[in-house]
């Protein structure tokens, strides 16, 4: 095969509302003859994903990525609301253009005051066209039905002008693009014929060719995640045009098993199956090939192999070849000489042509030939495949062919490391020391698969390069994710369900108040932009008691609900009339939905129900001094409380419609700790160390803790956990760290056993105890903030979240 194909796979991995796939209305305006087009569903989104792709992060020199972002500097002021195209043509040799195309919005051009841009209009066929020049680079512009339209050419702008109203989309296209889901980063069309120029440009020293022929359209969804680049799409054929992929238009693909005769070292090895070499080379009649399933050509320690397997080791060929003159022996496997040079010969194009056939091994179902460099890694091969130790069983390639397809057509490859420097020696010698950095010591390989359906003339590609999760050490924390923020992060990122996966998701806020919605994968799904920092936490309500969940919370001047998409749900967001002075309390008495909002404004207290209106039931509106914490509302058997701490230290204790249920016999000078049910009684601790129980009478009782002042306390209704200092205890045990800036401790009960947790934001360590104040293996961990945890996937190990370096996030696993 082609090393072009591998060149393929890695520039698309390396390089990279809502319209109907039906609706062709800004693919009228693509250039004809686009070497690439790229669909892009969110511009923002895309952006996020590449930045925080852990391998694109590992460029050290990002050369090629500073002279793109050159091109095309112009979009980086653009931010489109809704679908992108952004196409490559090729205008003259080595000389690549792009248009970028999207529908038109008032804040679509977001031109920094201090760029010195200038503009003026040009008139072409009564449309204008505005040349804008930005450093030393001119671009060009024009609308039409409500589409933007921009271009680092002047010709591609005139040509667009005289064509969008009559253009026509190739039913090529059109089958292809059908099929792409937009759901993903981005969607890859190109034609074959016209991306070859374009990756003869990028790899100026490999040899492109063979792409031009190998289909006549392909479409390509490609998805970024933190630590995963991959694509799923289809590549139609066109027989009349003789594609290469027409070839295995009638054959049925075969499970690829060649990777028992691969060593684990290897750089790269390519394979094709079919289910009859017939029906693969029609007009070619060999009965040597009647059982052959499997053709592959690899490559290691400098040699090339080319192998061929059969169903069985009893095969026509096989018995054959076994008269020919034996050459040596290893571990008791012949090596042959092979007697013909012409042998197999042209048999196996377009994929497969000429091969040296000089030398060859017999393994069980398996024919390997070589030539005579290659004899001393052939006797290594026979090696590896008497001990099993051969690439089929490293567990890393396992994991990899797991994410695959069990049967495919054409399967290409890659040791990223190996094939790292083939890339360097392609691409232009200025970027040759940028691809030589790339740490690639956690993307072992990189594949490429084509699945043909027989009888028809399209494949479905499938390609993945995807950073190695082999088991880590027991007792272990690994880290998953590291996010990667537009600004530094100032709440506390915590967990939110997906109740459409039932899977977790990640929200947290930065210093520019932007509230972001992240996926466990490290994909950043949204984000928004508040009036200010989020009070407290943020909670999860179901409005419309339809299993559909909201975001909801206040900053000091509004309370906002979200939808899971990002979007304000009505009558929300609403304003405070002054300023809110604490976290919104969301009260659900009966576990009916019927949600109670109480906001707290200093001294003001007010409720109001799941549609913003005041509920004037509720009585209590406030009292002569501020509240120190929000309101907390606790059901005792059929009884509901409502407690609100005043700084002044008196305790209110409502019933439901704001009047007294409890008197409290006096005032508290509050530690400023929550209230809480402890022992069936509310329980909290004053500015002494005393803790407090107040009992249904409003009767107090004082008990000394081992703290003073500025301690913090939390429990549940067994457990009492203090922190003072630095001494951490637990129940009636006590464990002393080193003395830092921690964050209050906090309980987590999952699946009926407690964890404790804390954070050193000075040393920036997480801890994490159980209920005997044992510390948990593998901590303390990396971490700044306090954190979240919970089991967000289906095996049964946790895992938490906190905040890392200044501007990130990071999720960890506890093995």
């Amino acid at each position: 095969m082609k090393r072009i194909l591998i060149l393929l796979l890695t520039i698309l991995s390396i390089g990279c509302t809502t319209e109907t796939p039906k609706e062709y209305s800004l693919l009228k305006f693509a250039p004809q003859d686009a070497a690439l087009i790229l669909q892009i569903p969110d511009f923002e989104s895309f952006q996020s994903e590449l930045k925080n792709n852990q391998l694109l992060k590992s460029f050290k020199k990002p050369k090629f990525k500073k002279d793109f972002n050159a091109f095309v500097d112009y979009l980086e002021y653009i931010k489109p609301n809704s679908k992108s195209l952004l196409c490559f043509n090729e205008l003259g040799k080595d000389s690549f253009q792009y248009t970028f195309i999207t529908k038109t919005h008032p804040e679509l051009i977001v031109l920094d005051s201090l760029q010195k841009a200038s503009t003026k209009n040009i008139v072409y066929e009564n449309v204008s066209i505005v040349e804008t020049t930005l450093g030393n680079r001119v671009n060009y512009t024009f609308y039409a039905d409500s589409i933007f339209v921009n271009s680092s050419s002047k010709l591609l702008i005139e040509n667009c002008i005289r064509s969008y109203k009559k253009a026509t989309i190739p039913a090529s296209l059109k089958k292809v693009y059908a099929t792409i889901d937009e759901s993903k980063s981005a969607t890859l069309l190109a034609t074959p014929k016209q991306l070859s120029p374009l990756l003869a440009y990028l790899f100026p020293n490999a040899d492109s060719k063979f792409v031009a022929t190998l289909g006549e359209q392909l479409a390509l969804d490609v998805s970024v995640l933190q630590d995963e680049i991959s694509f799923t799409g289809i590549i139609t054929a066109n027989d009349s045009l003789s594609h290469a992929l027409s070839s295995l238009k009638n054959t049925t693909p075969r499970e690829h098993k060649i990777a028992k005769v691969i060593p684990p070292f290897f750089d790269t090895f390519t394979t094709i199956t079919f289910d009859s070499y017939e029906k693969f080379q029609p007009e070619t009649k060999n009965s040597l090939f009647d059982a052959l399933e499997e053709i592959s050509s690899f490559s290691f320690n400098g040699s090339t192999f080319t192998g061929l397997r059969f169903i069985s080791s009893s095969n026509e060929a096989s018995n054959q070849l076994q008269n020919n003159t034996k050459f040596s022996t290893v571990r008791n496997i012949q090596i042959y000489e092979n007697e013909d040079p012409s042998l197999f010969q042209n048999h196996f194009s377009p994929f497969i042509n000429t091969f040296d056939t000089s030398f060859y091994v017999i393994l069980d179902e398996f024919i390997v030939f070589t030539n005579g460099e290659g004899l001393r890694n052939l006797a290594m091969l026979i090696g590896l495949y008497k001990d099993e130790q051969t690439l089929a069983y490293q567990k890393n390639y396992q994991e990899t062919i797991g994410n695959l397809s069990d049967e495919s057509s054409l399967l290409v490859f890659v040791n990223t490391e190996k094939f790292k420097k083939t890339i360097a020696e392609s691409v232009q010698k200025s970027y040759k020391k940028e691809i030589t950095s790339i740490n690639v010591e956690d993307y072992p390989f990189a594949a490429l698969q084509f699945t043909n359906e027989k009888g028809s003339n399209y494949a479905h590609v499938h390609g993945i390069l995807k950073r190695n999760t082999a088991k880590p050490t027991e007792n272990t924390v690994s880290q998953l994710l590291n996010v990667v923020l537009d600004n530094p992060v100032t709440s506390d990122p915590q967990f939110v369900k997906n109740h459409i996966t039932k899977r977790k998701e990640i929200v947290v806020q930065d210093a520019q108040n932007i509230l972001y919605l992240i996926s466990t994968q490290g994909k950043v799904l949204w984000k928004k932009q508040l009036d200010g920092k989020i009070l407290g936490k943020v909670s999860q309500i179901d409005l419309y008691k339809n299993g559909r969940l909201q975001l909801a919370f206040t900053t000091p001047q509004s309370f906002y609900v979200f939808d899971r998409k990002g979007n304000q749900v009505k009558p929300y967001p609403t304003k405070a009339k002054v300023a809110y002075t604490q976290a919104v309390a969301i009260f659900d008495y009966d576990k009916s939905k019927n949600y109670r909002f109480v906001f707290t404004e200093g001294n003001k207290v007010i409720m109001r129900d799941s549609k913003g209106k005041q509920v004037t039931g509720f009585t209590f509106s406030g009292s002569e001094n501020d509240f120190i914490n929000p309101p907390q509302h606790f059901r005792i058997i059929t009884k509901d409380y409502i407690t609100f701490q005043e700084s002044n230290g008196k305790l209110h204790i409502l019933s439901r419609t704001g009047k007294p249920r409890i008197t409290v016999k006096e005032n508290i000078q509050f530690s400023n700790n929550d209230i809480y049910i402890h022992n069936n009684l509310f329980t909290t601790s004053d500015r002494d160390g005393n803790l407090i129980q107040i009992d249904s009478k409003g009767q107090i009782e004082k008990t000394k803790l081992p703290v003073t002042e500025n301690h913090s306390i939390t429990m549940t209704s067994k457990t009492l956990v203090s922190f003072f200092e630095n001494k951490l205890r637990i129940k009636d045990k006590t464990v002393e760290l080193d003395f830092g800036s921690y964050s209050k401790p906090e309980i987590f009960l999952i699946r009926n056993k407690i964890y404790v947790t804390l954070t050193d934001k000075d040393a920036q360590k997480v801890y994490l105890y159980d209920s005997n104040a044992k510390m948990i293996p593998g901590f303390p961990a990396f971490g700044s903030s306090a954190i979240d945890l919970e089991n967000f996937d289906k095996d049964s190990k946790l895992e938490f979240v906190t905040k890392g370096e200044a501007n990130s996030i990071v999720v960890y696993k506890m093995n």
